[in-house]
Formats: C-alpha cells, structure tokens, sequence
C-alpha cells in the first residue's frame, strides 16, 4: 500500500525526482543525503517514515525506486543512472557514494549496491 504522505513530503523537500521518457512517467526515486556511517537512520523498518537528512553529507541513499514495468525500461535504465548521477553530482556537490539497498519480493534478500561518483 502507498503512502502519499511521504512522497508529498518527499517531494517538498526535493528529494523526489521523476524521469520521463518523452511524455511517459518512466520512473521515480526518493533518496536522503546523509553519512554512511549512520546507514540505520537511513534503512529502516517504516519505509513510509520521511527521516531528516543532512545536504553536506557524503552519501545518497535511494530509498524508494518506482518504475511502470515496460520492458523498454531496461534499455533506458542506463539513462536514467546517467542523469540521477548528474543531477546529485549538480545539486550536492558532498556527495561521493550512491548506495541502494535492494529488497528482493522472491528470496526476501536485501543485496547492498554502493557506486562512487
């Protein structure tokens, strides 16, 4: 079930950035800025819980990835990495580590991705 709230939320504190494709709404991704030290406030239970965040921090963590499903999504991924590195790079200048942590529904493992830009 969504939670509007914290996407308004996330939204008013410009950490929701949707990308299209054209006029199609391919995705959007809630992040946080903060330490990667301090991973636990970032990954937690309540992922509907907005947490404050830190602009001067050194590390994006996504926190929310919500995509249509087509299959073209795929080839425009790598666009869209592009762009989200460009526009963190632009807008938080700190920030040197991009982490993900990515829930699988299937095995109900948590993988951990972390990128350097």
């Amino acid at each position: 079930m969504m939670d509007k709230n914290y996407y308004h939320t996330m939204l008013e504190r410009e950490r929701l950035i949707p990308f299209f494709d054209k006029d199609r709404l391919v995705c959007f991704l809630t992040f946080y800025i903060g330490n990667e030290a301090d991973t636990d406030k970032f990954v937690r239970d309540d992922m509907w819980q907005a947490v404050d965040d830190n602009k001067e921090e050194d590390c994006v963590f996504i926190d929310h990835l919500i995509t249509d499903k087509l299959k073209v999504n795929a080839k425009l991924s790598y666009d869209i990495w592009r762009r989200f590195k460009i526009y963190i790079k632009s807008n938080f200048p700190a920030v040197k580590i991009i982490r993900w942590n990515k829930f699988n529904k299937i095995t109900g493992e948590v993988r951990t991705y972390k990128k350097e830009i």
